[in-house]
């Protein structure tokens, strides 16, 4: 679902539509959409101050048929996004239009009726808003994606009546395949915890007026090679900086924390919660996690006691340990994360 407008302009040839859309920063692209041959797809995205969340596509396409009779011109402008598209994704949406009706002339046609363009809301986001959201759903919808493609044990084996399970099926169980791919599946419970205390990490680092500061004074030696990272734009200053520690250890993620934000991480995850049917410091049980992965990666060390259930509660460990950053984040950047 999404927000789908059409310029059907009144004079306007594709080369000078191609022109337009090349000149407001968009770029070829592929398109799954079975579009008439002729057609140009475009798309556009905002990556500075996380701006966008969904970005616009832009079509410019042989008309046919009734669409004809529109305006009798051959070729139209039709473009999208999603519904989730962030505020100045829909205003770059309504721009476009607005512009190309300014020089082309024409009907505007779509969600919104004719010569209508999509309504926008009052913005009070921040970049660490936008950018701390946009990391935080991209994290749930890749661990609600690996719940959903779990599998289920490959060995149904039947209970006791009493409910008991003797040595024989424990053991039995113990060689259900299954249980070596929940294992080859913890470094990925790991890569979302480290992938998003990273990341948040760099985010705060590029706003936060304590980690601002501090940028000012530092000093950091460089090879020749990052420096031409950053003048291609293939890294930023707050990967180099995220470069200096590993965030898939505790102690090295609290010092990145506290050496640039003056936030004791470990503190924050120094609580008790229900994670399956146990309850445990948050804390604690994500070093059990990553000493667990440490375990299969460098050491091969197979645990086939891990079932199904185990490894969705460490997924649930991760979530818990997420969200108990994101509650203090939006407390002390007074924001609220947006979730689509």
């Amino acid at each position: 679902m999404g927000r789908d407008v059409i310029l059907y302009p009144k004079k306007a040839t594709r080369d000078e539509l191609k022109k337009y859309l090349e000149g407001l920063g968009f770029e070829k692209s592929r398109h799954l959409w079975n579009w008439p041959k002729g057609t140009l797809n475009y798309s556009w995205f905002d990556y500075e101050d996380y701006k966008s969340i969904d970005g616009v596509s832009a079509d410019i396409y042989p008309v046919s048929g009734e669409e004809l009779n529109i305006t009798g011109n051959e070729w139209a402008l039709h473009v999208r996004n999603l519904y989730s598209a962030s505020w100045h994704d829909v205003k770059m949406l309504n721009d476009v239009l607005k512009g190309a009706r300014k020089l082309f002339g024409g009907t505007i046609q779509g969600d919104f009726g004719t010569n209508r363009y999509a309504p926008l809301w009052e913005d009070d986001s921040t970049p660490i808003s936008r950018g701390m959201s946009a990391i935080y759903r991209h994290v749930k919808q890749e661990i609600s994606a690996i719940k959903f493609a779990l599998s289920d044990p490959s060995m149904k084996l039947q209970k006791p009546v009493d409910g008991k399970i003797d040595d024989f099926i424990k053991f039995t169980e113990s060689m259900d395949p299954s249980r070596v791919l929940y294992n080859g599946l913890v470094p990925f419970a790991v890569s979302m915890f480290e992938y998003f205390f990273s990341q948040a990490f760099q985010i705060l680092i590029k706003y936060d007026p304590v980690a601002l500061e501090k940028r000012n004074t530092h000093r950091q030696k460089l090879d020749f090679e990052t420096l031409l990272e950053v003048e291609k734009k293939e890294t930023t200053v707050e990967s180099i900086i995220a470069r200096n520690y590993t965030f898939q250890n505790l102690n090295q993620l609290n010092r990145a924390y506290k050496d640039w934000l003056d936030i004791d991480v470990r503190k924050l995850l120094y609580k008790k919660k229900k994670i399956g049917n146990s309850v445990t410091f948050l804390e604690n049980r994500i070093s059990d996690i990553i000493q667990y992965r440490h375990g299969i990666v460098h050491h091969f060390a197979i645990d086939r006691s891990l079932t199904k259930d185990g490894y969705i509660h460490m997924l649930e460990a991760v979530e818990k340990s997420i969200g108990e950053f994101i509650s203090f984040a939006e407390k002390k950047y007074m924001f609220k994360v947006e979730e689509h």
